[in-house]
């Protein structure tokens, strides 16, 4: 019998197992296809489609586990109102004014929510997501405990803490923290590339894209190309393929760029652990298990745990405590708006635009595209912060607030100013060419101006900085006719890329 004085609402990136419901068995969920969450920012059409789909194949896996849901489609008449509207009916459905839901964790939602429950009176009790490992009060203390956050000590007290891949109390396994240094190889072509599997769309999928296929279509990506896992039991397939295949080289080869494959060795796991299809702790303890009765190498195994217990829990805490600043922060007061050719891949840099191609067919790809490629790129150019956001919103189908106002504004341009990183990411075309199997041409040219330019427009910033001093000394012994030449390369790809 369902007590109708509870209620719990779960959004469309908690599709937890029903495990972490067990203690709410009595209440009648809800679940919503909200088009105001779907183009609050003109979000990737791959990323609607996972949403929605993994959305409905969750409900079907509630009803399986005899929960009471109530649902509302996109075909609902409620569909295009707000999200609150579709709470009001199910509450006086119910006739309940008592909330249960997981943490909210994008800020622009969560206050959302709260105002409109203080305003209608209705009480609510967020519960920890098991999103994350540690808790939001967790990062507080260490915020407390620590002049400036840096994701090294951050990672050292997490391994600690949890006492993953530790020889004793306070020694790492093998004697250092990271491995980083050996993760930095190009692709060796005589590397076999695993293939990626292909998975059967549900029902779900199919009618989704039918009906995307007639709305958003002012959203960018391609449908047809379309390859997640959609269902609890897909999303663990994709993951145990990763560790069988690709776990033990996707350290090596993890920072590669390579024009036959956008995958490599990297898991795809980002969305799904986002939409909460797998919990990281689900992928430490597998992971785990499973190096200790294979062959994996250390650098891998520590450089793939890195991201899930390290960088993604840091990248949590930092939005979780600086969102303002992070968001209405300009250190380098860039103004330059973006043009078409950085939606459609036309800009003239061989690597951005085999980038940006890959983002429109598949919605994704990896964190040295995203960073050294796409972010360093827009940020050489002087586009304003904002407008970078919102690109990197609209493109990737693992994007969320929580996770992309961090990763770019803090670490792709250092718009900031520096909350947890120490100097802005950037580089020119020498390590691109260094990464990938991108020829030399033309667009090194113009990628080297638009990095020696930005050298010398801040030459006082980065000349007090000991790890990029020496750059504004290279730069000023470089020979005048070569600065001539890529400074005018630079010029022409700025004026007609940018507003």
């Amino acid at each position: 019998m369902i007590n109708k004085a509870k209620a719990f609402i779960i959004l469309g990136n908690q599709l937890f197992s029903p495990i972490h419901l067990k203690s709410f068995k009595d209440h009648h969920f809800m679940m919503a296809e909200d088009y105001h969450l779907c183009t609050y920012v003109k979000h990737h059409r791959q990323k609607i489609l996972l949403f929605l789909s993994a959305m409905r194949s969750y409900a079907e896996e509630l009803k399986k586990a005899n929960l009471t849901l109530t649902y509302f489609d996109c075909k609902h008449e409620l569909f295009k109102k707000s999200y609150e509207d579709k709470i009001l009916n199910f509450l006086n459905k119910f006739k309940t004014k008592h909330v249960s839901l997981f943490e909210v964790e994008d800020k622009f939602f969560e206050t959302q929510l709260i105002n409109f429950f203080k305003k209608n009176k209705i009480e609510y009790n967020f519960i920890k997501s098991p999103m994350f490992l540690s808790s939001r009060d967790d990062f507080k203390e260490y915020l407390q405990n620590n002049k400036k956050p840096f994701m090294g000590n951050f990672y050292k007290i997490q391994r600690i803490k949890f006492y993953i891949l530790m020889k004793s109390k306070n020694e790492p396994l093998g004697g250092k923290w990271s491995f980083d240094e050996d993760n930095r190889n190009k692709l060796d072509p005589k590397v076999a590339i695993p293939k990626h599997i292909i998975f059967k769309q549900t029902n779900h999928t199919e009618n989704i894209k039918k009906f995307l296929e007639k709305n958003f279509l002012d959203h960018p990506g391609t449908l047809d190309s379309f390859n997640f896992p959609t269902t609890r039991k897909d999303t663990l397939n994709l993951y145990f393929d990763f560790l069988k295949n690709k776990l033990n080289l996707f350290g090596d080869f993890e920072d590669a760029i390579s024009q036959k494959s956008h995958i490599l060795f990297h898991s795809m796991l980002s969305p799904l652990i986002n939409l909460g299809l797998l919990t990281p702790e689900q992928i430490v303890s597998e992971t785990l298990a499973y190096a200790k009765t294979n062959k994996v190498k250390l650098n891998c195994l520590e450089g793939y745990l890195r991201q899930i217990i390290g960088w993604r829990e840091f990248m949590r805490g930092i939005y979780q405590n600086y969102e303002s600043k992070l968001e209405n922060t300009n250190f380098f007061k860039h103004n330059k708006k973006l043009t078409k050719s950085w939606y459609d891949g036309t800009t003239g840099i061989d690597p951005l635009d085999h980038t940006i191609k890959n983002c429109n067919q598949y919605g994704w790809s990896h964190h040295i595209e995203r960073l050294m490629v796409v972010a360093n790129i827009m940020n050489l150019s002087g586009i304003e912060p904002k407008s970078v956001y919102r690109w990197f919103m609209e493109m990737y189908v693992d994007s969320s607030d929580w996770v992309m106002a961090p990763n770019v504004y803090g670490m792709g341009l250092f718009s900031d100013g520096g909350i947890f990183a120490t100097k802005p990411y950037i580089c020119a075309s020498s390590y691109l060419l260094k990464m990938s199997d991108f020829k030399r041409g033309d667009w090194c040219e113009t990628l080297d101006g638009l990095y020696w330019q930005f050298i010398e427009k801040n030459k006082i910033f980065f000349g007090k900085n000991y790890r990029m001093a020496m750059m504004v000394k290279i730069l000023e012994k470089m020979d005048k006719d070569k600065k001539k030449k890529i400074y005018s390369a630079a010029d022409n790809f700025i004026k007609k890329n940018t507003n």
